[in-house]
C-alpha cells in the first residue's frame, strides 16, 4: 500500500519504520525538509517528498503533526484530500502537554474532519512512539488496544488493517464523534506514562468475554 505520513516527529518516524518494515511504498513530509530526511535515513524503501506530492499518490494519509500545528499542516493539501482515507493520530493536546485543548464536546479528530471536510478521516491513536520505535509491543503476552473511531466503513477497515500490521489490536469504537470520548483517555494514558519522576512502559487493553 502507498502511504503518505505528514509529520516526521518521534511518532511519525516511529510508524514510517515499521510500515517499511511491512513492506509498505511509504512517503513522509514535514515542513522542515532535514525531518523528514532523518525519519527515513536507515528505512529501506521510505523517502521524504514534499506533502503535495505524497498525498496525490497516497492510498492512506497519516497525520502525526501536534494539534497546534494540524491548521498549518492542512492547509496547504487540503482541496488535494477529497475521498483519500485520512488517518489521524493527533490528540488535542496543549502546547506543552500539560492537559487538552479541547475535549468531550469536541475532539481533534473532528477538528480535522472540519478542516478537510472531502476526507475520510478516521482516528485512531497508536501506541507511544518509544514503544512502537523498539518493536516492543507485547505486554505480558497481550498486545495493545487502539481504538477506531470513523464515519466511512471502507476508511476505517484500511486503517484498521494497518493497526494490525502494527502489532496492536484495533477496537472499534464507533464514529468519528467517539474520539471525544477517546482522546481523554489517552491524555490520561500520557499523565501515568510522563507524569512521575521516570517514565513508565504502559498501554490500553480491552478485555472482552466471548
Amino acid at each position: 500500500m502507498r502511504i503518505a505520513i505528514i509529520g516526521a516527529g518521534r511518532l511519525g518516524g516511529a510508524l514510517a519504520a515499521r510500515l517499511d518494515a511491512a513492506g509498505h511504498d511509504v512517503m513522509v513530509a514535514s515542513r522542515r525538509t532535514a525531518d523528514s530526511e532523518r525519519a527515513v535515513a536507515s528505512l529501506a524503501r521510505a523517502r521524504p517528498v514534499a506533502a503535495a506530492e505524497a498525498v496525490d499518490s497516497a492510498e492512506v494519509v497519516i497525520l502525526t503533526v501536534r494539534f497546534a500545528d494540524v491548521p498549518g499542516a492542512l492547509a496547504p493539501i487540503a482541496a488535494r484530500l477529497n475521498g483519500v482515507v485520512l488517518w489521524s493520530c493527533v490528540n488535542a493536546l496543549t502546547p506543552d502537554f500539560s492537559g487538552l485543548a479541547i475535549g468531550f464536546d469536541d475532539s481533534a479528530a473532528e477538528t480535522v474532519a472540519r478542516l478537510v471536510p472531502g476526507a475520510r478521516v478516521v482516528a485512531a491513536l497508536p501506541p507511544f512512539a518509544e514503544p512502537l520505535a523498539s518493536g516492543a509491543l507485547d505486554y505480558g503476552g497481550r498486545a495493545p488496544s487502539t481504538f477506531v473511531c470513523g464515519d466511512n466503513p471502507m476508511a476505517k477497515a484500511k486503517v484498521t488493517g494497518l493497526l494490525r500490521e502494527l502489532g496492536v489490536a484495533p477496537v472499534d469504537a464507533g464514529p468519528l464523534e467517539a474520539a471525544r470520548l477517546v482522546e481523554p483517555a489517552m491524555m490520561l494514558l500520557v499523565r501515568l506514562a510522563y507524569g512521575a519522576a521516570a517514565p513508565r512502559d504502559v498501554a490500553l487493553a480491552l478485555l472482552e468475554r466471548p
